[in-house]
């Protein structure tokens, strides 16, 4: 027997997990455009956000623009959550001051008409960009703001997209978002937790057998696993799952073997170092069919028993990546050879990171204007013979 006084306890791997400004991994997420809240939260009222650390307001003008401002107001730092919208903007509540979408002052009512200093403040503010019902924001630097990627998920006829965001389905909210993430490319844990520990956590009874061939590769745009295994009726199923850079965007198949590609972009947007908000653009087809309905049945959102007890005997993706604690401590891990996808992933991320340190565009992004900016992707299902 080995006694565990005198175990160190080791830091949080910084470069990795932290998400604030000036921060490695805060900054190469900055490069890249983010959600920040649904289209439809933007009514009559302004709405707190909260993304990579930053407090934010976000509004809609009375001519229909959409804008996100730093939280508090450049006269007092009064919260602009309180303030009112208007035609031009939204006007705090404290002394009146208006800013538009740009974060231009438009007007300081209290004060003398020729004040000049109405034209020399500029309020904090960050460029959005509207899609299919989510706001997006770039929150980096703006001589190195990319296009805005098109999905090929996004592009197909004979349907419609619908856009979530909240809580996430099934994952965890209370935890940093790279223990979320690279989750996903650790294929075996599928065979293990969702199946022969907790019992069928997936609709299809396939995702615990075990898998004939797996492999990992990196992409243009992230990475993907590829997965084999063959079905009872003597057919195989490949899966394929899909990660984007900056590796917060996945492309996930959680419904029965078919041959059938993934109809969701999802988000795994942080909203600090330890909290997180799922977001996802839908396509989804006119017959209507859901993809990830069965998942969600099955998510600790649809559970029936919520007591400590059940998720002790149950756990699901929620229990095992917060209990790595609120930030995971790598230096308490011992990888091996199943923790492939683990590593390639956090190696991808310090490479980009790396390349937002030396000046130059991480992987993924998308700046050539005269090259589409349209994203094609491989995530879904197939059978064959």
């Amino acid at each position: 027997m080995k006694s565990a006084y005198g175990l160190k306890i080791p830091e949080p791997d910084a470069e990795l997990t932290r998400v604030g400004p000036g921060t490695p991994c805060g900054e190469l997420m900055r490069r890249y455009w983010q959600p920040v809240c649904l289209s439809a939260d933007l009514v009559d009222l302004p709405k707190a956000v909260r993304i990579l650390g930053e407090d934010l307001v976000a509004f809609r003008d009375g001519q229909g623009r959409a804008g996100l401002l730093f939280y508090r107001c450049s006269h007092r730092a009064t919260s602009l959550e309180y303030g009112r919208v208007e035609a031009r903007g939204l006007r705090c509540c404290y002394h009146g001051w208006l800013y538009d979408v740009e974060g231009n002052v438009l007007e300081m009512p209290l004060e003398p008409l020729n004040n000049p200093i109405l034209k020399h403040i500029q309020h904090p503010c960050y460029p959005v960009r509207e899609f299919a019902g989510l706001v997006f924001a770039y929150l980096g630097p703006l001589e190195k703001i990319p296009q805005f990627p098109l999905y090929d998920v996004w592009q197909k006829s004979g349907g419609s997209l619908t856009a979530r965001m909240g809580p996430r389905v099934g994952g965890p909210v209370n935890c940093n978002w790279l223990q979320a993430e690279e989750n996903l490319m650790d294929a075996l844990h599928t065979f293990w937790l969702h199946t022969q520990h907790s019992g069928p956590q997936f609709p299809s009874q396939a995702y615990g057998m075990n898998p004939d061939e797996l492999k990992y590769e990196e992409t243009d745009m992230g990475m993907r696993f590829l997965l084999r295994r063959k079905l009872a009726d003597g057919k195989w199923w490949e899966l394929i799952w899909e990660m984007i850079m900056p590796l917060n965007v996945h492309l996930v198949y959680t419904d029965e073997p078919k041959t059938e590609r993934v109809q969701a972009v999802t988000y795994c947007v942080p909203v600090d170092d330890t909290h997180q908000l799922g977001a996802s653009i839908r396509w989804v087809p006119e017959d209507g069919h859901d993809q990830v309905s069965g998942r969600e049945k099955l998510s600790p959102a649809g559970r029936h028993d919520q007591s400590y007890a059940y998720t002790q005997r149950h756990p699901d993706d929620k229990e095992a990546v917060e209990g790595q604690g609120p930030i995971a401590l790598h230096g308490l891990e011992h990888l091996v050879t199943s923790d492939r996808g683990v590593l390639m992933f956090r190696g991808i991320l310090r490479a980009a990171i790396d390349a937002v340190r030396s000046g130059k565009d991480p992987k993924g992004i998308l700046r050539d204007s005269a090259k589409a900016n349209f994203v094609r992707t491989s995530a879904g299902s197939i059978v064959r013979d």
